[in-house]
């Protein structure tokens, strides 16, 4: 009976050929012989059909068929190759999970959790890989899994929504008291910090309390909530942001919440991962962590055989 795919060693062969772009070279890499390479891709060719290099004296070239073959059979080797390994390393219970976080929420919520994660998955690595904002998780990315901040509908990706839709309106004391700010109205006087990705926050709000729009996206433009946090602490002026990342602040009194309310922002941040990546054990473990973390519900007895009560982390 026909195979319906090409075999490891005929996608290995190519994966390597195309990256060094040499025969030789990939077989270096795959301690194997030249001719062994060759044979593979030769079988790989006559199995698809399709030629997928051009022989040059200078090296090898991949055809348009070859480059889109290439393509689109990456991320089914990285997660084969990330499956194996983590079972060859952990016997399937653990394991590293390259993770792309927001640098704010990185730093404002995750990082001072670790400490209970290390304690809790002793046998699990977080690798914090560079920040990338994906929208479109079909494509090739260099994470397993992702926080990404937004409504929760990425093409091709598995989103859980973990926290970040109750939003404050913060600012210092002191700019509190000097405006003075106590009601809506009085946001009309103030220096309205912007996040640059997020532009419509204060029209929404505004729009939605009854306030006067037409100066809701004037102010200082900021990438990062995190610059808005310190500008806000500072004195600058007054930012809206998710409750989740000012917690320390509000508890110090650096910021101060002036209108003394929340609100639900349609907006939030998602645990994000392609659907393959989400059969990983490793993922599986992360994800429930971060669930875990992310319950406002006060502590509760352990329940027989829950791994997260070993010891509460901050409530979110």
């Amino acid at each position: 009976m026909r195979r319906l795919c090409p075999t490891i060693s005929e996608l290995n062969a190519f994966h390597s050929a195309a990256k060094h772009q040499a025969f030789t070279m990939a077989a270096r890499e795959l301690c194997v012989t030249q001719s062994a390479i060759s044979r593979h891709i030769a079988s790989l060719e006559d199995y698809l059909g399709q030629k997928l290099f051009i022989r040059k004296a200078s090296g090898l070239e991949l055809t348009d068929a070859g480059a889109t073959y290439l393509n689109a059979t990456r991320p089914a080797m990285a997660a084969l190759e990330s499956a194996t390994a983590q079972l060859m390393s952990y016997g399937g219970d653990g394991g590293a999970l390259n993770f792309s976080v927001p640098p704010t929420f990185a730093a404002q919520w995750l990082f001072p959790r670790l400490g209970h994660f290390k304690r809790t998955l002793p046998q699990v690595s977080l690798n914090f890989v560079r920040y990338q904002h994906a929208h479109d998780f079909a494509v090739p990315h260099e994470f397993d899994a992702a926080i990404q901040y937004g409504y929760g509908n990425w093409p091709s990706a598995n989103a859980r929504y973990l926290i970040g839709k109750e939003t404050s309106i913060v600012c210092s004391p002191q700019l509190r008291d000097a405006l003075p700010l106590r009601t809506k109205a009085d946001l009309q006087q103030a220096t309205l910090l912007q996040h640059i990705e997020v532009p419509l926050a204060w029209h929404d709000w505004m729009a939605a309390n009854g306030c006067d729009t037409s100066g809701s996206r004037f102010g200082p433009g900021f990438n990062l909530y995190s610059l808005i946090i310190r500008a806000a602490v500072s004195g600058f002026g007054v930012g809206i942001v998710p409750t989740c990342l000012v917690e320390d602040e509000l508890q110090a009194g650096s910021l101060v919440e002036p209108l003394g309310q929340r609100f639900e922002s349609p907006l939030g941040y998602y645990l994000c991962a392609p659907t393959a990546r989400t059969n990983l054990s490793v993922y599986r473990l992360v994800a429930a962590w971060l669930e875990h973390c992310c319950s406002h519900a006060p502590a509760a007895p352990a329940a027989a055989g829950c791994i997260f009560c070993t010891g509460e982390p901050k409530t979110a």
